[in-house]
């Protein structure tokens, strides 16, 4: 089993080991409350670091935004392989505000997927020790 190193929140600039499911609903959960709270005006990302065999490694970041409903973006990308993010299929690109450790980053809308199309994501990605989510359609950026 991989551990992973969970970066989200920029008061703790450690990162928190995560490798069981409940770890990971618990950051997913905690993540789903801040990004509903009527203070938060952008979406929220964190990050999954992960070092497998063989000097192997991949990197999934994901967010979560309200909208009225909950949305989000799934980004991969491993060793030897190229960057993808999330595809929803729609054709506009215009960009939407996301939060990373206190620094705003812009995400495509057409990034965006369902929540809980995320949250799957991000179980099998740690579930699989760090290979790209299947369930998701994906492009290259």
């Amino acid at each position: 089993m991989v551990r992973f190193d969970a970066y989200f929140d920029p008061e703790h600039r450690e990162p928190v080991a995560l490798s069981t499911p409940a770890q990971v609903d618990e950051l997913l959960n905690q993540m789903e409350a801040e990004a509903g709270s009527p203070e938060v005006e952008v979406g929220l990302v964190a990050q999954l670091d992960g070092k497998g065999d063989d000097d192997g490694w991949s990197i999934l970041q994901f967010g979560v935004r309200a909208t009225g409903s909950l949305c989000g973006f799934v980004g991969h990308v491993a060793k030897d392989s190229a960057s993808v993010i999330s595809d929803n299929g729609g054709t506009s690109p215009e960009p939407v505000a996301y939060d990373y450790q206190s620094h705003e980053r812009e995400v495509p809308t057409n990034a965006e997927i369902t929540w809980p199309a995320v949250r799957q994501a991000v179980h099998d990605y740690v579930a699989s020790s760090g290979a790209r989510p299947g369930g998701v359609t994906w492009r290259e950026v």
